[in-house]
């Protein structure tokens, strides 16, 4: 009897640890600002910003809005890791809004992004 005790007793505990050892990936949205031959537009400002449609009260109301700038790279980062709760089913589809000025203009681009869970979600708009 004491020895089925003690191996339940360590099946319990590698299972604990098993469990405790899954590590949670980032949830990463890069946007990619080019112009028409794909040089990259430092210094546009990306919002990223998403209602909510999970239940009557939150329908409509923002429920992520942040704005960021692109590097030399012509890439904005956006870490949502934080926003993102282990289990939940997809994360989140994003409007996008670039502004990007120019010494001649002001360049405004509108469009989405499928931000998926615990993954690097990459979308690239080009200026014309």
């Amino acid at each position: 009897m004491k020895c089925r005790l003690n191996l339940l007793l360590v099946f319990a505990l590698s299972l604990a640890v098993m469990v405790s050892c899954y590590r949670e990936e980032d949830t990463i949205a890069e946007i990619r600002v080019v112009t028409a031959n794909d040089s990259p537009v430092p210094g546009a400002e990306v919002r990223l910003f998403g209602q909510g449609t999970l239940n009557s009260s939150e329908v409509g109301n923002v429920i992520i809005d942040t704005i960021g700038f692109t590097g030399s790279n012509g890439i904005a980062s956006f870490d949502f890791t934080g926003d993102y709760k282990s289990g939940q089913s997809g994360f989140a589809i994003l409007n996008v809004e670039i502004t990007a000025e120019f010494p001649d203009s002001t360049v405004f681009l509108e469009g989405i992004i499928r931000v998926v869970e615990e993954e690097t979600t990459r979308r690239t708009f080009r200026i014309q």
